[in-house]
């Protein structure tokens, strides 16, 4: 992306997704918090650590969604991405200006996500 890589922060609770993200967004040249699988870990995360961008699953498991992490980087003015099942219409809590993903999605789409909220 940039010669100083952005810190990003993700929250997926498939860790194998998770996983397969993180490498390929460190092989984008961002350097990865978590990756948090729990949505008290990614409150965590979201309140204490640094870190420029996010993408937040929007479906935690167990009736937990990512919202109250979206709220928490919303207040600190951090941007985010949701990557989802869902389509953008089905996140009652997503803002119209949100940007949302579907899974399954291309390293080049996620790319390109991340510029636009970052930049």
């Amino acid at each position: 992306m940039t010669s100083d890589p952005k810190r990003i922060f993700i929250v997926d609770d498939e860790a194998l997704i998770a996983f397969e993200m993180a490498d390929a967004l460190e092989d984008l040249g961002f350097e990865v918090v978590g990756p948090s699988m729990h949505l008290d870990d990614a409150l965590s995360v979201a309140k204490e650590e640094h870190f420029d961008v996010a993408c937040l699953d929007v479906n935690l498991g167990k009736g937990k969604t990512s919202e109250p992490v979206a709220r928490i980087l919303s207040q600190r003015g951090i941007p985010y991405v949701y990557i989802t099942a869902y389509e953008a219409n089905q996140i009652g809590f997503a803002n119209p200006d949100d940007k949302v993903l579907r899974k399954p999605l291309s390293i080049s789409d996620l790319k390109k996500a991340l510029i636009d909220v970052v930049e």
